[in-house]
């Protein structure tokens, strides 16, 4: 079996010497259109997976940098401790309740009601902290605001919901924005 497989190779490759003294021009052609063909759809796959990797890319980084500036606003409310919050031209500053006195006669009360702290929310609150993302818009609104009852010009919100809307854009393209909205309760 060997022998006749050894002998037909060969036999078919002194064949192919004799019959052909080169490639034809029409050979050579169609060699170089099909390698032409297959290089332009190595490199259109390439770059299209370049490209498909730049925009994950720069989302992902986007999502990042909105995640962290809303965590950086829930961290502070959190650390602020307080009872109510009020509204004054966009800026929604955080208040405490007053500190209980004990009168003469024994009775606890409070005598100013809210005390205002330093904390405070407002569209100029965040700033972007990657240098590779721009802060383009930020807005902060009160959703369902439950006003406080004691307060006769309901001024003091209690309880209600941040909606905090951030639009970002990669440095690299600022026409590419990404905007991201995240409610926060309290």
């Amino acid at each position: 079996m060997r022998r006749f497989a050894r002998s037909s190779l060969r036999q078919a490759t002194q064949k192919l010497r004799r019959d052909e003294d080169g490639v034809t021009l029409v050979e050579l052609l169609l060699a170089l259109v099909i390698s032409a063909i297959f290089a332009g759809i190595v490199i259109a796959v390439f770059l299209s997976g370049t490209l498909g990797f730049r925009l994950t890319n720069d989302t992902s980084s986007l999502r990042s940098e909105a995640d962290y500036l809303i965590s950086t606003v829930m961290q502070e409310m959190n650390r602020t401790e307080f009872d109510a919050v009020e509204v004054t031209n966009g800026v929604y500053t955080f208040h405490r309740l007053g500190d209980p006195k004990l009168s003469a006669k024994g009775i606890l009360y409070r005598e100013s009601g809210y005390v205002a702290t330093t904390a405070s929310l407002s569209s100029a609150s965040f700033a972007s902290s990657n240098p590779d993302v721009l802060l383009q818009h930020a807005t902060v609104t009160l959703k369902d605001g439950t006003a406080d009852a004691r307060d006769k010009r309901s001024r003091f919100y209690t309880s209600g919901l941040f909606e905090v809307s951030i639009t970002l854009a990669p440095a690299n393209d600022p026409s590419r924005p990404k905007t991201f909205t995240s409610v926060i309760p309290f």
